[in-house]
C-alpha cells in the first residue's frame, strides 16, 4: 500500500513537472511569436515611412517650381500620418522596449512636425524654406536608422 501511494506521488510529481515544462515551452514560443510579429510590424512601418519620406522629399523639390504638386504633398502627409497612427497601436515585447521607445518618440515628433507643416501649407502655401524648416527628412532618417537594431531582435 505504501509503495502504491509512493508510486502515485511520483507519477503526480512527474505529471506536474511535465505540465510545467509544457507551459514554459508554450510561453517561450508565444514570446518568440510576439517578438517576430512586432519586428515585422515595426519594420514595415519603418519601410513605409522611409518610402513616403523619400517621395515627399522629391515632391518638395518639384513643388518649388510647380505649386500644383502641393496636393500630392498633402496626400503623402496623410499617408505618413496614417502609418504613424497604425504604428502607435503596436505593442513591443520586453526585449524590444528600448527600440520601441525610440520609435515611438520619433513617431510622435514626426506626427507633430507633419501636423505643423500641414498647417503651414494651408496658411502660406508650400515654400522650400518652410519645407527645410520642418526637419521631416531628419526624423525619417532617424526612424530608418532603427531598422538594423530592430532586425536584430528577430534573431534573438
Amino acid at each position: 500500500m505504501i509503495l502504491r501511494k509512493r508510486r502515485q506521488t511520483l507519477i503526480m510529481t512527474g505529471f506536474i513537472a511535465a505540465s510545467i515544462l509544457v507551459i514554459s515551452a508554450c510561453s517561450v514560443v508565444e514570446q518568440a511569436n510576439e517578438s517576430l510579429n512586432y519586428v515585422s510590424g515595426a519594420t514595415d512601418y519603418i519601410e513605409q515611412i522611409s518610402s513616403a519620406g523619400a517621395e515627399l522629399q522629391q515632391l518638395a523639390s518639384d513643388a518649388v517650381n510647380n505649386p500644383q504638386i502641393t496636393e500630392q504633398i498633402q496626400t503623402k502627409i496623410d499617408q505618413i500620418q496614417a502609418e504613424a497612427s497604425e504604428f502607435s497601436q503596436l505593442t513591443a515585447p520586453a526585449i524590444g522596449e528600448s527600440i520601441h521607445e525610440n520609435l515611438v518618440s520619433y513617431n510622435n515628433q514626426l506626427t507633430e512636425v507633419v501636423d505643423q507643416f500641414e498647417t503651414t501649407i494651408a496658411e502660406q502655401g508650400f515654400t522650400a524654406e518652410n519645407w527645410e524648416k520642418t526637419g521631416i527628412p531628419d526624423l525619417i532618417n532617424n526612424i530608418n536608422n532603427l531598422k538594423d537594431p530592430l532586425s536584430g531582435l528577430g534573431n534573438e
